[in-house]
């Protein structure tokens, strides 16, 4: 089997082609020609990172695609930035964007793909070739950091068997029940994909209103990273990160992961965050400002407006986490506890 003549030579350890999406059902892929720019723009791997410009592309049967990792294929570090869903990831993973030689992905479409399929052979199947792609680079790239969906979180375990450290972002359940309140789409995303949020965890006390559901989609997020850090042999290569330590100390937070990664930082590191503008900004558009003071207005306005909401998921969380005895997970309910 030899590799489609149309594809690029440099096409196996090149990121300049990213696979953009693929269908278990009909055997195919999509492979899109990227600049480094395209990466540092896109908030989302997804048809979003497309519409500044036209992008150019192939069509590739599963056969052709395997045929490209038959020979020298790219072994870059892979690190991961897993997350529970709008707690500040965006701003992270472009905060280690700032670090000499890594390229950042966040949100490829692929691993969204395998994450609502596990457990169908078929989509099982393109696991080993998404993760393969994804540990290419550029001239200058040292690492890749992927900040994938939240929903990809509930197959760490098997994405960790293919190496590389990760972390687990999150935010207190009081901070995160109003930021998925204040939009009813938020709180849809994670109800639609309850099932395989849930799967596999022993969470047993019944959910019925909306912030007893979101609660229990926070907690089990909780739970499905401290029994990954219970293995000994995995452990070390997780770190947990709260976000309000990176808003309250940036430099110092993301130092602190990127040393996790093995990352080396400039000596530089803190005026470069400031000259950058990130924390100033919208990190899933950069035209919005929005920093520190604005998130907190927009938090307590939400906080207020749905407080009976707030209350029942963090007294069903309360209830749930004494019963099952994992009582040091009380701290992360409310902020600053």
């Amino acid at each position: 089997m030899t590799a489609p003549r149309r594809l690029p030579g440099d096409f196996s350890h090149s990121a300049a082609y990213p696979l953009f999406a693929f269908d278990p059902a009909q055997g195919q892929a999509w492979v899109l020609h990227f600049e480094p720019k395209d990466y540092q723009r896109a908030s989302f791997l997804d048809r979003r990172a497309m519409q500044h410009r036209e992008v150019s592309g192939w069509v590739l049967s599963r056969e052709e695609l395997d045929a490209t990792l038959t020979g020298n294929i790219a072994a870059l570090p892979v690190h991961w930035l897993f997350h529970i869903g709008h707690c500040g990831s965006s701003l992270v993973s472009r905060l280690l964007d700032l670090v000499p030689g890594v390229l950042g992905l966040r949100e490829p479409l692929p691993l969204l793909t395998l994450a609502h399929g596990r457990g169908d052979p078929a989509t099982d199947a393109w696991q080993a070739p998404v993760t393969a792609l994804l540990a290419r680079g550029f001239a200058d790239t040292c690492a890749v950091v992927v900040k994938p969906t939240s929903l990809v979180t509930t197959m760490a375990q098997s994405l960790l068997d293919g190496g590389g450290q990760a972390c687990l972002l999150w935010v207190d359940l009081q901070t995160w029940l109003a930021t998925m309140l204040r939009d009813p789409q938020l709180a849809k995303g994670v109800f639609d994909t309850e099932s395989l949020r849930l799967q596999s965890l022993p969470i047993d006390t019944p959910a019925v209103t909306d912030g007893e559901r979101l609660a229990r989609a926070w907690l089990a997020e909780q739970v499905r990273w401290q029994t990954l850090a219970g293995d000994p042999a995995l452990a070390p290569r997780l770190l947990d990160l709260d976000f309000a330590g990176v808003l309250a100390d940036p430099a110092g937070a993301s130092a602190r992961l990127a040393a996790h990664y093995g990352l080396q930082l400039p000596s530089d590191w803190p005026q470069r965050i400031a000259g950058s503008k990130l924390l100033g900004r919208y990190a899933k558009d950069d035209s919005v400002h929005f920093d520190a003071d604005a998130r907190r207005r927009e938090l307590a306005a939400a906080a207020a407006k749905h407080a009976d909401t707030v209350a029942e998921g963090l007294a069903w969380a309360e209830g749930e986490i004494r019963n099952s005895g994992a009582v040091d997970l009380l701290e992360r309910l409310r902020p600053g506890t």
